[in-house]
């Protein structure tokens, strides 16, 4: 079975500067794409649960002592809104179709990956979790594949509700920091699942998706990633349409070239990249040009930093020196130096699913990378990339 590292690696060899970004289940080996990251420690047996509907009980045996907060523990200064992570995934998947790969152990609160509510420290985290689609999965349906990790994802918020509070309405994620908790987003990265039929838009609603993207890396009914050239099918217009309406932000992270600007064309409403960088800082297909940005700008939208190695240096793979702060604060130096960019910069980190480098690894070294980011931008534009830009956004999203 290869890994997700290997997946990416093996992408990134074939484009020659890409190892695409983004998910965390090694479901398919036979699709060379993601981004991956190896983390020692305890491996759970495989699940047997193949049908999406596992109640998990494996994942909440009595770690209440590991719970992120207290009712009386301080809420921290440092506020941040992440658009994307992979950790649902990387924790839920063992045993799905074909998914073997078993580098998450333990639950939301504490694990060995680097994404827990109980190493957040000084920063009181909105984390946005995505549930991931493989552009191929043989031995089980789309539909099962989203339900098991969505029932993950719920079942996580009943387990440990003193350390997160699910967000249905944007305009509760303050309250909800303000309380210490962690703001849970439930969010679909390649909503394959739509292929069944646009009325389970309706079913991502009464789940609490609040965000949602339409392909990965290869090709579906409805658009396609970076190994094709096609843009938005009639169907897939369709699909758009239908989540605007239900009030769910379109994501257009891993949609190709075309089928950007087909959104561009289409949409009614404002659109995000919850993890993409500069095009121009770093030439692969999975980020921004100048153009995309701009387009995105003028919709009043979001681009989430993208902490992948590979998307912030070109040619960058496993093995080469690890990528900086510098480095990586270029692409949003970058953004702000085209109008407008100031108010679009967010976060997007894809952590659990993507190779970061270690200084930017874990949640718990967020803190020291705000403090990085005031010495370089100044506070207000610090706070707006970290978080009142992303919380601005949805706020305004439900009005549009």
């Amino acid at each position: 079975m290869m890994t997700r590292r290997k997946m990416i690696e093996t992408t990134a060899v074939g484009m020659g500067a890409v190892a695409m970004g983004a998910m965390p289940l090694a479901a398919c080996a036979s699709q060379p794409e993601a981004e991956t990251v190896s983390k020692a420690g305890a491996r759970p047996e495989p699940a047997s649960a193949n049908d999406g509907s596992s109640l998990f009980e494996d994942a909440f045996a009595s770690d209440a002592a590991s719970k992120a907060q207290s009712a009386s523990a301080p809420v921290p200064s440092i506020r941040m809104l992440d658009m994307h992570c992979d950790t649902v995934d990387e924790l839920c998947m063992h045993g799905l179709g074909e998914y073997r790969d078993g580098r998450g152990a333990g639950t939301l609160v504490s694990n060995n990956l680097q994404i827990a509510a109980d190493r957040m420290g000084d920063v009181a985290w909105a984390q946005c979790y995505a549930v991931w689609t493989p552009d191929e999965c043989p031995d089980i349906s789309y539909a099962s594949w989203y339900r098991h990790g969505a029932a993950y994802f719920k079942a996580q918020m009943a387990a440990y509700p003193d350390v997160f509070t699910q967000v249905f309405d944007w305009a509760d994620v303050d309250g909800i920091l303000d309380e210490g908790k962690v703001a849970a987003i439930l969010t679909v990265e390649s909503a394959r699942i739509l292929e069944e039929g646009l009325d389970i838009v309706d079913e991502f609603v009464s789940d609490g998706v609040k965000i949602a993207s339409i392909s990965w890396n290869g090709v579906n009914s409805m658009a396609s990633g970076f190994k094709s050239d096609a843009g938005l099918s009639d169907y897939g217009r369709q699909a758009l349409a239908a989540l605007e309406s239900a009030g769910i932000v379109f994501d257009v992270s891993h949609l190709n070239d075309a089928g950007f600007w087909d959104v561009e064309a289409a949409a009614t409403k404002p659109y995000i990249a919850t993890h993409s960088n500069s095009r121009a800082m770093c030439d692969t297909p999975r980020n921004l040009t100048d153009d995309q940005f701009r387009a995105i700008v003028a919709r009043g939208g979001l681009v989430g930093l993208n902490y992948y190695q590979a998307f912030i240096r070109a040619n960058w793979m496993e093995g080469d020196a690890d990528t900086g702060f510098d480095e990586t604060i270029v692409h949003v130096e970058h953004w702000l130096d085209i109008e407008g960019g100031q108010d679009v910069i967010a976060l997007g980190g894809d952590r659990d699913g993507s190779d970061v480098a270690p200084w930017l690894a874990g949640c718990e070294t967020q803190a020291e990378f705000y403090r990085l980011t005031v010495e370089r931008l100044g506070q207000e534009l610090a706070d707006k990339l970290f978080y009142t830009n992303a919380r601005d956004f949805f706020n305004r999203y439900v009005k549009a």
